[in-house]
């Protein structure tokens, strides 16, 4: 993508006066990355990795060597492309240059950076690759009983969120391994950690779980169907779900404190200060939300906006597919 392309547009959210910029960067780019200050995003087909800084300068596209990325990230001054159908996650400067092939397991999607370490998750054989990120040489393997598209590093070792599997919701592999089935638990999407308490979410009933640090289950929760994500504040777990235009507000002891209704279902939720922040993908809008009071504020952005992510200095960054813009969002909160 050249430098021409690139449309910028400023204007004002009426209400609170948020600070929007609105940057094109071409159709088709499904996912977003930001670490380090630096976002990807990642297009498959024609293949293509857009680099740019959170304040939105362009700083390079990435296409030469690429078959089919299915995801990127950048790490100090290089950026990491999972390359699908070379079975590789492909080394590159910020720049564009190609440093490196690392040879992984087969379809490799998911890329996540924890401790020094790169861990890249193979869907044909599921397994988890760690990767050094100095010597970018394989340093481990994991192999799993069936694939997913979620799992999270921690210090305590790798989470693997068994999506697909019923005898498994989720494993632990780390000095030790070992796994937890919750009955009818389905299709584990979310893990955080927060104060000694795991909250695991299920995408398709909404079933909400808190665990211990031994992996007991503390209380479970029933929510909407269909919940995208959940966010973790210090005294609530928020909820959204592409079934209910709603957040649900669960307390530290699993009870159900509010519902706080929302023009549209949300996918994506970050906190802003005091303020949640949520994305809805059709009509492509942000709602910053006070859960003390339940006022919200909308923003509205491109078609089809599917990604969301927060900066450092508490700003918002969404990509919208269909329109092919990514939005800089400042909140005025």
């Amino acid at each position: 993508m050249k430098k021409g392309l690139l449309l910028y547009l400023l204007l004002t959210c009426s209400l609170l006066a948020h600070r929007i910029e609105s940057i094109g960067v071409g159709y088709g780019y499904t996912k977003m990355t930001l670490n380090e200050g630096i976002v990807c995003l990642i297009r498959p087909k024609p293949a293509s990795v857009l680099v740019f800084t959170d304040s939105g300068q362009f700083v390079s596209e990435i296409t030469v060597g690429l078959s089919y990325p299915a995801w990127a990230v950048h790490h100090a001054g290089n950026v990491f492309v999972s390359d699908y159908h070379r079975a590789s996650v492909a080394v590159y400067t910020v720049f564009g240059r190609l440093v490196k092939r690392i040879q992984v397991g087969s379809y490799p999607t998911v890329l996540k950076i924890f401790g020094g370490k790169l861990y890249v998750l193979c869907s044909k054989n599921p397994s988890i690759y760690k990767i050094d990120l100095e010597t970018l040489e394989v340093e481990n393997t994991f192999v799993f009983d069936s694939p997913t598209l979620y799992f999270e590093p921690t210090y305590d070792g790798i989470v693997y969120l068994h999506y697909y599997a019923t005898d498994k919701t989720i494993e632990l592999v780390g000095t030790q391994r070992r796994s937890l089935s919750i009955k009818d638990f389905r299709n584990p999407l979310k893990y955080v950690q927060k104060n000694g308490r795991a909250y695991l979410l299920g995408y398709m009933d909404g079933r909400l779980a808190c665990l211990d640090s031994s992996w007991r289950i503390l209380w479970q929760q029933n929510l909407d169907d269909l919940a995208r994500d959940m966010l973790v504040t210090d005294d609530l777990v928020v909820v959204g779900s592409l079934v209910q235009p709603r957040l649900t507000l669960v307390d530290h002891l699993g009870r159900i404190m509010k519902y706080i209704p929302l023009p549209n279902t949300v996918h994506r939720l970050e906190q802003i200060k005091n303020f949640v922040a949520a994305l809805n993908h059709v009509p492509g809008e942000v709602y910053f939300i006070d859960l003390q009071t339940g006022k919200l504020d909308v923003v509205q952005v491109g078609e089809y906006a599917v990604e969301m992510c927060k900066t450092v200095d508490e700003r918002l960054i969404v990509l919208c597919s269909d329109s092919g813009q990514l939005f800089l969002i400042t909140p005025s909160l």
